[in-house]
């Protein structure tokens, strides 16, 4: 790769040949996800997949957190946009956009051909998870504090928890437990459970 691309939410590096870090870039909000985050993880990770200098590719966020799931003024946001509409199917097609969209970006990192490690710190809340359960590889530093968070804010985790995160965690019982009380667990308890190494 001749010169990295650069993005407003995101920051690529290569640590060694072969080898591209991706970090999300927003440490100021502990990496919480916006459209804006959400739209570049797919162009990314769409072109990662197809450069040949890459091999293997490291997601990561900068500073104190992995990720602590969508940005609550995003939400805000695109309520009040919804909001604004008063037709109800439109309304739904609205929020249905939206969901599709952030669906996308995970899903061009699960597409991705390129093995994919996930390297979780600090916090790894929501749609942290989601995004961490896309990667093939997940290793997760002492101190992480996870949660699927959705439900204690009235959501349902519609953005890929319910596809995803089973894929990881065999035990569908837990699986239902964490996502039923949005109870946090630490890193012990996530390689317990099998979703890190």
């Amino acid at each position: 790769m001749a010169s990295l691309p650069t993005y407003e939410t995101l920051k690529l590096s290569q640590p060694k040949p072969h080898v591209t870090l991706v970090e999300l870039n927003r440490p100021t909000k502990l990496n919480a996800m916006n459209q804006k985050l959400f739209d570049e993880l797919k162009i990314c990770f769409e072109q990662l997949n197809i450069e040949k200098t890459c091999r293997v590719i490291v997601l990561t966020g900068s500073g104190r957190a992995f990720s602590t799931g969508i940005d609550i003024e995003y939400l805000v946001d695109s309520g009040t946009k919804s909001a604004e509409i008063d037709d109800i199917a439109r309304k739904i097609l609205h929020t249905r956009s939206m969901i599709q969209r952030i669906q996308e970006s995970l899903r061009a990192i699960d597409n991705c051909e390129k093995p994919v490690i996930a390297a979780i710190h600090g916090y790894c809340i929501g749609a942290g998870v989601d995004l961490s359960s896309c990667c093939d590889i997940r290793y997760s530093s002492r101190d992480t504090t996870f949660s699927i968070k959705e439900v204690d804010m009235g959501l349902v985790p519609d953005i890929g928890t319910l596809q995803i995160l089973p894929k990881s965690i065999a035990n569908h019982s837990l699986f239902r437990e964490l996502v039923f009380t949005s109870r946090t667990f630490d890193t012990n308890e996530a390689q317990q459970i099998g979703l890190i190494r």
